[in-house]
């Protein structure tokens, strides 16, 4: 069976989710080096923690603006202003040198980059719905961001490399975000779930896993965060490759047999990261401890994040669920990093080497249900269509809308196109959707399926069927 290609636009939202990516690390990690100079090393923990705090409400302020602005035009004019005020708080960020109006940006940066990020991760699941590239393009494109983000922090000087750096990204993300040739798709989007009830006590299992998961990054984060503050260790030099590495990995491991393997990797990229903590407490084996967190945080990261994408068309609120993940990290590691110091300060590593193994394990029968009821993998689809005569025209159709990674909305008009002779006209009218909005659907199903007419369309799916 022909394998669908990796269409341009696929490629270009890819590119804008890695540039996001880049422009959110690249602020937190200016952040907690201002604030070692600003405030001192001992303020670090404290200010990342509101830090995560700030990002997780810009994600979730997204969701909130999106209920309020109804109409396209208000909510790409909101967009606009947002995207124009981020880029006015980094300007301030790189000048503020007085505490009250260095941690006033920081929150406002943070917030608003959250908010951008939301954007662009309801864009990603939307249109990624059904994708075969989900993992791969996300994997890869945030191993690129934090390579790019490793060149810039050792090799540019800091302030000059933030500014263009942030102009830059944020500049591509908004434009690709208001002038987006798919942006039509994410209106109206239709759940596809066939057994709702049971995709949300999934998705509650994810987010107990992932509540898990962020304790434990949460412990190792306020040491390392500590540690680079006071300049003992530099957490972003070589050793943050793996970090790359980790990502690029979980993301291809992420979309073999529709994600059978992402979490069971996690897990136990995990229990290997859980033995770092005994690795940091000197010099000589900082290294292999840093390396195998951050390892373990490229697996962690895809596995929140690609998870969630894909159970946000799903539901009835994907504009919150896409970036769920992100949200419920960023609130758990900020409720951990303050203990977690305190604990360390006091008994040293230990203790936390051993909560951390043992939060490691309880993650494990956490996702086991998931695990269960993972749907049905690519290959057995694909057997299931040369080997099974008896299909009926709605599965075939099923098929042949998921090998070429259709919406479900697509999936509508595409059973429309092959199955009736109505023209545009009728097929919108039916479909409950404006003319211009069902050609954008139909022309983006030509681009998916690599034909160029109805016809094409239809033999295209014969001869799927033959096969």
């Amino acid at each position: 069976m022909k394998r669908q290609k990796l269409t341009p636009t696929e490629f270009l939202y890819g590119l804008c989710f890695a540039l996001c990516f880049f422009a959110f690390m690249l602020t937190e990690a200016f952040i907690n080096q201002c604030c070692a100079v600003i405030l001192g090393s001992g303020a670090v923990n404290p200010v990342y923690t509101f830090g995560l705090v700030c990002t997780g409400l810009g994600f979730l302020s997204f969701s909130l603006l999106r209920r309020l602005c109804k109409k396209e035009k208000s909510r790409k004019t909101a967009q606009i202003i947002i995207g124009v005020l981020c880029l006015g708080t980094a300007m301030v960020l790189l000048f503020a040198d007085h505490p009250a109006l260095f941690l006033t940006s920081s929150a406002a940066a943070l917030l608003l980059t959250g908010h951008i990020s939301g954007c662009v991760y309801y864009n990603t699941a939307m249109y990624f719905a059904a994708s075969r590239y989900t993992g791969r393009l996300i994997g890869t494109g945030m191993g690129a961001a934090i390579l790019l983000q490793f060149v810039v922090q050792n090799f540019m000087p800091q302030s000059v490399a933030f500014i263009i750096s942030i102009l830059f990204s944020v500049a591509f993300v908004m434009y690709f975000v208001i002038t987006a040739p798919k942006d039509w798709i994410l209106e109206n989007p239709l759940p596809y779930s066939s057994d709702a009830k049971k995709d949300f006590k999934k998705a509650l299992l994810l987010i107990v896993a992932v509540v898990l998961m962020s304790l434990v990054a949460g412990m190792i984060d306020s040491v390392l965060t500590t540690f680079n503050a006071e300049k003992s260790y530099d957490i972003y030099g070589g050793v943050r490759l793996f970090y790359a590495l980790g990502l690029i990995l979980a993301g291809w491991i992420a979309d073999i047999r529709e994600r059978k393997y992402l979490p069971l990797s996690t897990v136990c990229t995990i229990l290997l990261s859980s033995v770092c903590m005994f690795f940091l407490s000197d010099k000589v084996s900082y290294f292999a401890g840093t390396a195998l967190t951050y390892l373990y945080s490229g697996f962690y990261v895809i596995f929140f994040t690609v998870m969630f994408l894909d159970f946000a068309p799903k539901s009835s609120r994907p504009e919150l669920w896409a970036g769920m993940g992100r949200i419920v990290r960023s609130i758990t590691v900020a409720a951990t990093v303050l203990p977690a110091l305190t604990v360390y300060d006091a008994v040293g590593n230990t203790v936390l080497a051993v909560v951390s193994c043992l939060l490691s394990i309880l993650i494990l029968p956490v996702l086991l249900p998931y695990l269960s009821n993972a749907a049905v993998s690519l290959k057995a689809t694909e057997k299931l269509t040369s080997e099974s005569p008896t299909l009926s025209p709605q599965e075939r159709m099923n098929l042949y809308a998921q090998h070429c990674s259709l919406t479900p909305r697509e999936t509508e008009v595409l059973e429309k196109l092959l199955t009736t002779e109505d023209g545009v006209q009728e097929i919108a009218d039916n479909l409950y959707i404006s003319r211009r909005m069902l050609q954008r659907y139909i022309a983006s199903i030509y681009e998916k399926t690599e034909t160029k007419t109805r016809l094409g369309l239809f033999q295209s799916y014969m001869n799927f069927t033959a096969e």
